[in-house]
């Protein structure tokens, strides 16, 4: 694109902006008064030179017709003057009222050079030898409405075709006077020799056309400068009209963004109350919930629970924002360590029993289990721990081993003394020399041995109770 083509693309995206076009609209608006009254002013100093002008010729005309058709020919005639239609054609003639009429009326249109005012004396008896122009409608009704009524002042008529200039156009009578009575009554070229004093003879009209923009000082400025507001005014119309139909768009989609707005503001209501639920059973689970951060240095913890803090016996501000091997001591197991490590740097869950230290220093036995959440497969965001205390559970299945074993020495001589029974029912040692068996001999061994399985029993079943108070679980107990 050549320079001048992209300055005149720059000028137009300029010139058509809203705010360009507002204030060209405005300070039209502002002008239109003074562009008004300029060119107002200016055609009235242009009518007032026009009529000075007018004026000037038409008494100019008068003088010079009075001079030469009166004052002229009654010098020449001798001061004998002799009043006739044709006086042009008689010693000493001057003209008849009617004549100067006619006569005049040309005067006023010569005075007026763009046609703009007609001066015209008309009747329907013309006479004989004159030339008349035929009436036209207007004319024939103002005649027949003046005779009809002659107090009527005048007649009007005004004209405003589509196209073109209008006109205004006034009718007055012309009454008959004695002198003009006598002489029409008496003239041989009078089509009508019966006129009564007052009767009307004709018409006396005057037409004004409308005034040219030419004639009218700078008009022709004050209609370009309208035309230009005019201009200015569609195009800001439609400039607005477009920025209208923009802004309604816009409305449109800022109502449908609201109306999803609305929808995802009750979504995420109903989410907010499914978190706070959950937040509400996290934290008052009665297992152990912390969770670490993995995007961080050393993995802190952010978060813990009620449940983990009455565990660790750390409070929440101890244990966010450390990393959780506080909680190792002297006898946690290295190769369980080693294993949770390997599971989280693998991204994967894992669950260990492991021996953990509380806040005190008190032992205590820890079943864990961890599961990664967020972030991708293999290097979650964050891992979630779960902490339960088993240690009433180890500490009472320690003890039924170890109470087990203390009865392995009274199974082992029960089991030999029974042994033994059975040698020596097979070696016939308790046989008498009848071959019966010594009954009194028999008793004390079989109450021997009662009492041992008894107290073997015993044993066995308070071992059992006490892992029933325990909440043992069913695989645990004896």
């Amino acid at each position: 694109m050549s320079w001048p083509s992209r300055w005149l693309t720059k000028l137009i995206r300029f010139v058509g902006r809203p705010g360009f076009v507002l204030v060209l609209l405005i300070l039209s608006l502002i002008g239109l008064p003074f562009v008004m009254i300029n060119s107002l002013a200016s055609a009235t100093v242009k009518q007032m030179e026009l009529q000075a002008d007018e004026i000037s010729t038409l008494a100019t005309g008068i003088r010079s017709y009075y001079a030469d058709n009166v004052v002229s020919r009654l010098q020449q005639a001798g001061g004998k003057a002799v009043f006739s239609e044709n006086y042009r054609e008689i010693h000493g003639g001057i003209p008849i009222p009617a004549t100067l009429s006619i006569e005049l009326g040309a005067l006023f249109d010569s005075a007026h050079s763009d046609g703009r005012i007609n001066y015209a004396f008309l009747s329907d008896y013309p006479f004989a030898k004159r030339d008349a122009q035929p009436l036209d409608s207007f004319e024939k009704m103002a005649l027949k409405s003046l005779r009809e009524d002659p107090n009527q002042p005048r007649i009007v008529s005004l004209e405003r075709p589509l196209f073109g200039t209008a006109s205004y156009r006034l009718a007055t009578p012309v009454f008959m006077r004695p002198a003009c009575v006598t002489c029409h009554n008496q003239h041989p070229d009078s089509p009508k020799r019966d006129w009564k004093l007052g009767d009307v003879r004709g018409i006396q009209e005057v037409t004004v056309r409308g005034i040219q923009v030419n004639g009218f000082g700078q008009i022709g400025y004050l209609v370009g400068y309208v035309a230009l507001l005019g201009a200015v005014s569609v195009g800001a119309a439609g400039i607005f009209q477009r920025q209208n139909k923009m802004l309604l768009a816009n409305n449109l989609r800022l109502k449908e963004a609201s109306k999803r707005e609305v929808g995802l503001s009750d979504k995420l209501s109903h989410q907010i109350q499914e978190l706070s639920l959950l937040g509400s059973v996290v934290e008052n689970a009665t297992f152990g919930v912390s969770i670490a951060d993995m995007r961080r240095d050393d993995y802190p913890l952010i978060y813990v629970n009620e449940a983990f803090s009455k565990i660790t016996g750390y409070p929440k501000d101890k244990a966010s924002g450390f990393n959780c091997r506080f909680l190792r001591g002297p006898d946690t197991d290295p190769n369980t360590t080693a294993e949770i490590a390997r599971a989280i740097r693998e991204g994967r869950s894992f669950t260990c029993e492991l021996v953990n230290y509380r806040l005190n220093g008190e032992r205590f036995w820890n079943r864990l289990t961890i599961y990664p959440f967020g972030g991708k497969p293999g290097k979650p965001d964050f891992y979630v721990g779960n902490q339960v205390d088993i240690t009433n559970i180890r500490t009472v299945g320690q003890g039924a081993v170890d109470r087990l074993n203390s009865f392995m020495t009274p199974l082992i001589n029960a089991s030999q003394q029974v042994n033994q029974v059975l040698a020596l029912i097979q070696d016939k040692q308790f046989y008498d020399k009848d071959g019966k068996i010594d009954q009194l001999d028999l008793e004390k061994f079989f109450k021997a041995e009662n009492n041992l399985l008894a107290n073997v029993q015993a044993e066995l079943e308070a071992l059992n109770l006490l892992a029933n108070d325990q909440d043992l679980p069913d695989s645990e107990r004896l």
